[in-house]
């Protein structure tokens, strides 16, 4: 073999062998690239742009309605004066008394025996009153009619009556012009009197 041969088989094995090398080279420095990071402490995987170790938002819950409530009051229950009109009064069944100024008028008395059944026996008194003066007439059952005359000074009278017969003297106070309280008693000594109560009623012409 020549020396022309001999250098190109050199050259060849040259070739060869820088080939190799570079292969070797390249594998060398494939083995050597970085390794991947460790994966975070709680075994997730960060996402990119995320910083390991970061805690992930949490997510989202579905949007919570709150629970309708009740209607509200209509206002003026509570707080608020209401603009409904209160309706008027009705008028009540027992209409106020009558004022009286004087004991003119008519009077219902009632009796009130303490002896026999006890039941009250109902007469009246027509009465005309000048002054401290009183007059009239004591109507009693069957329409028996007995005058009579008397005295008031504001609240104590005194009435006295006869049917020629029997004498009778009604003694006792009166309120307001409006009722009376007294003792019916006669000119026997025995007689303890019967209580009376009368009550003053609307004016009436004196049918004497």
């Amino acid at each position: 073999m020549n020396v022309r041969q001999l250098v190109l088989v050199a050259v060849a094995a040259l070739a060869v062998g820088g080939t190799t090398v570079a292969e070797v080279a390249k594998s060398g420095a494939a083995g050597q690239a970085t390794p991947p990071p460790p994966p975070p402490p709680n075994g997730s995987v960060a996402t990119p742009g995320t910083l390991i170790g970061t805690p992930a938002p949490a997510a989202a819950g579905p949007a919570i309605t709150p629970a309708p409530t009740g209607s509200p009051a209509p206002a003026g229950r509570r707080g608020r004066r209401s603009n409904t009109p209160v309706p008027a009064a009705s008028p009540t069944d027992t209409p106020e008394p009558p004022q009286f100024s004087t004991m003119d008028g008519v009077w219902e008395v009632q009796l009130q025996p303490l002896t026999g059944n006890g039941r009250a026996v109902y007469s009246h008194f027509y009465i005309t009153q000048k002054g401290d003066q009183l007059s009239g007439t004591w109507q009693r059952e069957n329409n028996q009619k007995i005058p009579f005359s008397g005295t008031f000074d504001g609240r104590l009278f005194k009435l006295n009556s006869t049917d020629g017969r029997t004498a009778w003297t009604f003694a006792g106070y009166a309120e307001n012009f409006a009722d009376m309280v007294g003792l019916l008693q006669t000119a026997d000594p025995k007689d303890r009197g019967t209580p009376f109560t009368a009550s003053h009623r609307k004016k009436d012409r004196l049918s004497v």
